[in-house]
């Protein structure tokens, strides 16, 4: 059994590692983007996702015990306000450049724990309060966004970063009743459900370069794990 402090390490590194194939992720979206629909790309990222979940669920006990839930619509709201944010985070980077959208993007920490207290009642300390503060300055400062990004344009990432707090406390939420692997399936299915509504009928067969971005754009899915 690990302690304590060994565990939050390995939340941390998770967490830096999750975040580090998220941004090759929109590296590799913001290329896409500029010729193939967004709702394609969201398209594709939950058919490698919703793979990846049923042969996770295999070896993890079986989709008999996957599918039992304690909060169906949670989890299906969960799931189509991931397919949403992701979209809408995707729409960002066609208006910004990958910078500007991630500086805006980097306040969802600061929204999840204003909506963990306000909706889970989590108690949050001075100091993840700082912590976040500071971290979201440091990538203002690293970033150094341009000063033309306050515009109208800046609102979408703002958006997105809203939507993307609200998913994280979703997560938080039903996790309390429902296993890792549930959450895993549902996000897949009903993700990929609502992706193929949106963006089946725009479908844009993409060149040989684009095939291959693709699929390491949705390669990377397998490492994100729950988060598509």
């Amino acid at each position: 059994m690990t302690s304590p402090a060994k565990d939050v390490r390995i939340g941390i590194g998770l967490c830096l590692l999750s975040m580090f194939i998220f941004a090759m992720q929109d590296g590799l979206t913001k290329t896409l983007v500029k010729d193939l629909p967004v709702v394609q790309l969201v398209m594709v990222r939950y058919w490698f996702f919703l793979l990846f979940a049923v042969v996770f669920v295999l070896l993890k006990g079986g989709l008999k015990r996957a599918v039992r839930t304690g909060q169906p619509m949670l989890q299906v709201l969960r799931a189509l306000l991931g397919v949403f944010e992701i979209a809408v985070f995707g729409l960002a980077l066609r208006y910004l450049g990958l910078a500007e959208t991630h500086a805006i993007y980097a306040i969802f920490p600061l929204l999840t724990m204003l909506l963990a207290a306000l909706v889970l009642r989590e108690s949050v300390s001075l100091r993840q309060t700082l912590a976040a503060m500071v971290g979201f300055a440091g990538t203002l400062i690293i970033l150094q966004p341009g000063m033309g990004v306050f515009s109208v344009a800046s609102l979408i990432p703002l958006l997105s970063a809203f939507m993307f707090a609200v998913f994280n406390v979703l997560t938080r939420k039903i996790s309390q009743t429902d296993s890792f692997s549930t959450n895993m399936l549902y996000m897949g299915f009903w993700g990929a459900v609502a992706s193929t509504m949106m963006g089946g009928g725009q479908w844009v067969t993409p060149t040989a370069p684009q095939a291959t971005n693709c699929l390491g754009y949705g390669d990377l899915c397998y490492f994100r794990g729950e988060n598509p």
